[in-house]
């Protein structure tokens, strides 16, 4: 109960993370991969190796956790697989793996707002694999002259990230993959059936279940809604408030000023109105502002927005800014000849709706 307690607290940690960045769409943060290399089993180190291949398509879920689709395919693999004949197909097995991937610098180091030129990411999951059998041998003792296998495998990612917008990828892969096996399992049935000896029960795939991996890779990483190929992260607006007191007595007379840090421009006979950090909701000093215009005027209503978030989105949080102070003031009575949403113009860009008499 410990054990799950605490991978459930880890996995916490790591999508915690995600609430300080943008990119989050289902189409965000994808990419795709292939590599190549060889395998050989971990049980007869002195067996010729054979050759692997796959295509990885992974999402990133936040800059810790991410989840890959993995196919691969092994070619002339029988040092992996000792029948005592090597495999006449050219694709002897092809395997499919779910994995998650773990970036451990962004996790104990912070990510730093793109990634680093080196990183190291673990790796595990689950897959399938069918081998292909060639010849006769095996067709008295297993149907469909195939076998099928559950496996899990395990590895680490040695990534170089590469490039100004940091698009590519090239990764050294080593792994483990660890085969299930089964009492009626045909290798098994065949070896003893052939009279060849096991080693204290062990025969055939037995001796065989766990096979080690060396691949190396390329990866491109798709361009997201944020502009960039990676999570960027999201910097707080910095308010800075004043608060003076004058006190008098017997009654103690309060003042508050504020100010707070914002871009804005020379409207000549207008207002400016400020708005809250992802609000549309006109404040009472925004209020106190719109009522200094004279009710007989007309004017025009330019909104913007702070560039947090996607372009879209901060077009629509203008307009709704534009329109909330525009139902203000035609209940007053004002006349709006126009509004005009531009959404963020620019790093410093803020979160104002200008009203200018005409």
């Amino acid at each position: 109960m410990k054990k799950i307690t605490l991978v459930i607290a880890m996995f916490a940690m790591a999508m915690a993370s995600s609430a300080q960045y943008t990119g989050h769409k289902f189409f965000d943060n994808w990419s795709i991969g292939v590599e190549g290399g060889v395998s050989s089993n971990l049980h007869d180190w002195d067996k010729p190796n054979g050759a692997v291949a796959g295509i990885n398509f992974t999402k990133g879920i936040t800059p810790v956790v991410s989840f890959e689709f993995q196919l691969q395919a092994g070619f002339n693999d029988d040092a992996n697989w000792n029948w005592g004949v090597r495999s006449k197909n050219v694709v002897d097995n092809a395997s499919v793996y779910a994995n998650t991937k773990i970036n451990l610098m962004n996790w104990f180091g912070g990510y730093k707002g793109a990634p680093r030129l080196f990183e190291i990411q673990a790796r595990g999951g689950v897959g399938y694999t069918r081998f292909f059998w060639p010849g006769s041998d095996f067709v008295d003792t297993q149907s469909g002259n195939d076998l099928n296998r559950c496996n899990f495998k395990f590895g680490l990612d040695f990534d170089f990230n590469l490039g100004e917008k940091k698009a590519w990828t090239i990764s050294l892969r080593p792994a483990v993959v660890l085969k299930t096996s089964r009492d009626n399992d045909p290798v098994k049935i065949w070896y003893e059936g052939a009279g060849i000896v096991c080693d204290n029960g062990v025969c055939g795939a037995y001796g065989h279940n766990a096979i080690a991996q060396v691949t190396a890779g390329v990866t491109y990483h798709f361009k997201t809604s944020n502009g960039q190929h990676y999570f960027t992260e999201v910097k707080p607006v910095e308010v800075t408030k004043v608060v003076e007191k004058t006190v008098e007595k017997p009654v103690e007379k309060v003042v508050e000023k504020v100010v707070e840090k914002v871009v804005t421009k020379n409207v000549g006979g207008g207002v400016t109105v400020e708005f809250a950090l992802n609000k549309a909701t006109l404040t009472n000093t925004a209020k106190a502002k719109l009522n200094t215009i004279d009710k007989s005027a007309t004017v025009v209503i330019d909104g913007y927005a702070s560039p947090e978030g996607a372009k879209a989105y901060n077009q629509k949080l203008s307009q709704r800014r534009c329109d909330a102070v525009k139902a203000y003031l035609e209940d007053r009575g004002v006349k709006v000849a126009g509004t005009n949403a531009h959404g963020a113009e620019g790093p410093e860009s803020q979160r104002i709706v200008y009203v200018t008499i005409k």
